[in-house]
């Protein structure tokens, strides 16, 4: 018995009176935080590149060689498919019609493939004036051919094509004349702070404000 009366004893000294309780109806706010943050932290912010673009020179090349060689597989099929529509009984084939078919197929696959080529680049040129390029060569070869299937022929194919991609490549914008900016991306945090703070119900807790 006198050793819980000296504990109580001890427990009432130790909280007077007059101290303040907590009660029920106190606000829901931190009695007690700490206002110096724990830690601090700088925004990083990292420049992120665009991808290299191919420069005119390759993007020329290579309009060149594919479209020069899907025109000459669809020449070599449209010139077999005239000179089949105009055999004669002595089995030959009349060399005008050979050369409109020639002519014809190998232009139906420049004016596909000069554009898809380019558009692979990013080139963005127009596709208009890549065949109205394509018209004047070929309207420059039929001045030169003046009527001979076989000078028709021969520079026909080459006319068409340089007239294509120079339509096309008069029409793209250069590399890098028009490229955005580089999109900026924000990493880290600015400042984060670690607060701790005690509730009315007498729990504690910490409370971890910052802006990402």
């Amino acid at each position: 018995m006198s050793l819980l009366l000296a504990i109580t004893t001890a427990t009432l000294l130790a909280a007077p009176a007059d101290a303040p309780l907590a009660s029920s109806d106190a606000p829901a706010l931190p009695l007690f935080a700490l206002s110096d943050p724990v830690g601090t932290s700088t925004v990083h912010t990292v420049a992120e590149p665009q991808a290299p673009q191919a420069s005119r020179t390759v993007r020329v090349i290579s309009q060149v060689l594919v479209a020069g060689a899907a025109g000459t597989l669809a020449g070599a099929v449209g010139g077999y498919l005239g000179c089949i529509g105009s055999l004669s009984s002595e089995s030959s084939c009349s060399e005008a019609t050979v050369a409109a078919g020639l002519v014809t197929g190998f232009g139906l696959a420049v004016a596909v493939m000069v554009p898809l080529t380019g558009s692979y680049f990013d080139a963005h040129g127009s596709p208009w004036v890549s065949w109205f390029g394509e018209a004047l060569g070929a309207g420059t070869a039929l001045a030169i051919g003046q009527g001979s299937a076989s000078r028709l022929m021969w520079f026909g194919p080459p006319l068409m094509l340089a007239g294509a991609v120079l339509g096309y490549e008069l029409s793209a914008r250069s590399p890098g004349a028009a490229s955005a900016p580089p999109a900026l991306r924000s990493t880290g945090v600015e400042k984060v702070s670690v607060i701790p703070s005690f509730g009315p119900d007498g729990r504690a807790g910490l409370v971890v404000a910052g802006r990402w």
